[in-house]
């Protein structure tokens, strides 16, 4: 086949595994997770995702709010990705252990206005390898990706910090590099 047709849904957000490489679409930002602390840290991917690379995607800024279909295009070179924690699988595979899958829910409070939140959540262990009922694996669905965090987690869920974001102030300067008044958060 020369594309793979993938539909992102209202929340914005998808996940893909596929066995060769496809171009990144115009509207599609193309993220690897590099690595989880709090933060499940995104890491851009650009161009093309490898073949066998797990992926999270995003709509880039001004695209659709409803679901809409992108077509990526098979890509003959695309470059390695560095760290990447998430994995995939190309057919509907049970998955043993702990994992966290997409997931977009609900975190307003009681009387809130609706707030939704995507982000990576503990997947539902439901069944075990031969698809029979019990506590001990996941199924991951044909070309989707899954993060399974490096030792014991009992963490629920992970939301997003893309690369390193801003961790902090090294310097305030005020007007030609004199500090005049400073406020902290609580004014």
């Amino acid at each position: 086949t020369t594309s793979f047709d993938l539909t992102i849904g209202e929340a914005g957000y998808a996940t893909l595994y596929l066995g060769c490489a496809v171009t990144i679409p115009a509207g599609v930002e193309a993220y690897a997770v590099s690595e989880v602390d709090e933060w499940a840290v995104l890491s851009p991917v650009t161009g093309a995702i490898p073949a066998n690379e797990a992926v999270i995607l995003k709509k880039a800024e001004g695209q659709p709010t409803d679901a809409t279909t992108y077509k990526f295009n098979y890509a003959e070179i695309a470059t390695a990705v560095e760290s990447n924690l998430l994995e995939g699988t190309t057919i509907d595979t049970h998955i043993a252990g702990t994992a966290y899958v997409l997931g977009y829910i609900n975190v307003a409070g009681e009387g809130e206005e609706e707030r939704k939140e995507v982000g990576l959540y503990k997947a539902v262990l439901n069944a075990d390898a031969t698809g029979a009922t019990g506590e001990s694996h996941f199924k991951n669905n044909a070309n989707k990706a899954y993060l399974v965090v490096p030792g014991a987690s009992e963490v629920a869920s992970y939301s997003f910090r893309f690369g390193e974001g801003t961790t902090g102030v090294d310097e305030v300067k005020g007007e030609n590099g004199n500090v005049k008044v400073i406020y902290d958060l609580t004014g």
